[in-house]
């Protein structure tokens, strides 16, 4: 059950932090107020002061991967909802096949996210891309810390 959760947290963080790198219009259904998400986003690409070319290029990245993002969320969401029905069924085989759909789905997205951003980073002058290393490390470190806050430590690095 811990590997399930811890799974299904991990592949919803590897599919929405593509919007930490690569801010994207809000869904009409998102909790938080579009302007604060944005606001994330360009704080963050605003620390790598890119050019107006580069701007251009980073949207246009964004754009090509957008269409794809989108549907591993949908899809996720789907399997999310269909895995919470097969546990309250308590309907094991159905369980275990949509673990490994979501697991598939899992490495889809983090393969997906990790070409956006190698295709991203490719656009940054090498101090632009320790720039941006060192904000990834940053993030993820701050994750970390959310995924363990109910031990009441930060973990070790």
């Amino acid at each position: 059950m811990y590997l399930d959760k811890r799974s299904l947290i991990l592949t919803a963080s590897l599919i929405l932090s593509a919007g930490a790198v690569f801010p994207q219009a809000p869904a009409a259904d998102s909790q938080a107020p579009a302007h604060e998400r944005h606001a994330r986003g360009g704080k963050r690409l605003a620390e790598l002061n890119l050019t107006d070319a580069q701007k251009e290029q980073a949207k246009s990245i964004r754009e090509k991967y957008r269409a794809s993002s989108e549907d591993l969320r949908t899809q996720m969401r789907t399997l999310r909802e269909q895995l919470n029905a097969a546990k309250e069924a308590n309907s094991t085989a159905e369980i275990e096949r949509l673990t490994k759909e979501r697991d598939a789905l899992a490495a889809k997205a983090k393969e997906t996210f990790t070409a956006q951003r190698n295709e991203f980073r490719s656009i940054l002058t090498a101090e632009q891309q320790s720039k941006f290393d060192q904000m990834r490390d940053r993030h993820g470190d701050q994750s970390k810390w959310r995924n363990h806050k109910h031990e009441g430590e930060k973990p070790q690095a």
